[in-house]
């Protein structure tokens, strides 16, 4: 946990970072709520994956919370002081972050002429080379089937229409 205050502060960066994302959420759910609703037929509302997504991000963030609170008090200030890593950036962890975020910028450009299902494949394999150099077979097999129960489930179930691109079914 880092610090932000005195040596005994009760404001840890692990903390903050709860309290404000819970917050954000909250206001994002009432903003969410206070949307007007179309006049059309859908089996679920546009509001529900948001929310849902939300919700998700405040149990998160009172899982970090708690995690944070409990740690204080199984160990020592000093002991949690001691604990805490390293928080340098190597040079080799900015060139992954830089190539995270070329492969979304990327991913982004290509969604719509290419269509959900490869362009959502090739980001998978892209970011899981990052992580896992090397295991081309593996990442493929993931990749390409959870691409295509995504594009399934949100055009079938949820009836939301996503990009076909060249292979428009």
């Amino acid at each position: 946990m880092k610090e932000t205050g005195g040596r005994n502060s009760i404001f840890t960066f692990d903390r903050m970072v709860a309290l404000t994302s819970i917050l954000i959420a909250l206001f994002l759910i009432h903003n969410e709520y206070n949307m007007p609703n179309p006049n059309i037929q859908q089996t679920i509302g546009p509001s529900f994956m948001p929310i849902a997504i939300l919700v998700a991000l405040i149990f998160s963030a009172l899982l970090i919370l708690f995690t944070s609170l409990r740690t204080e008090r199984k160990t020592g200030d000093a002991d949690a002081v001691l604990a805490e890593p390293s928080l340098q950036t190597s040079a080799e962890q900015y060139k992954i972050m830089g190539m995270v975020l070329l492969g979304l910028v990327l991913y982004a450009v290509m969604l719509v002429p290419v269509g959900f299902i490869i362009s959502t494949s090739g980001l998978i394999v892209w970011q899981a080379q990052l992580f896992e150099k090397g295991k081309w077979i593996r990442n493929l097999a993931v990749g390409i089937p959870f691409s295509i129960l995504i594009y399934y489930l949100f055009v079938h179930f949820l009836e939301v229409m996503l990009p076909g691109g060249i292979l428009s079914f």
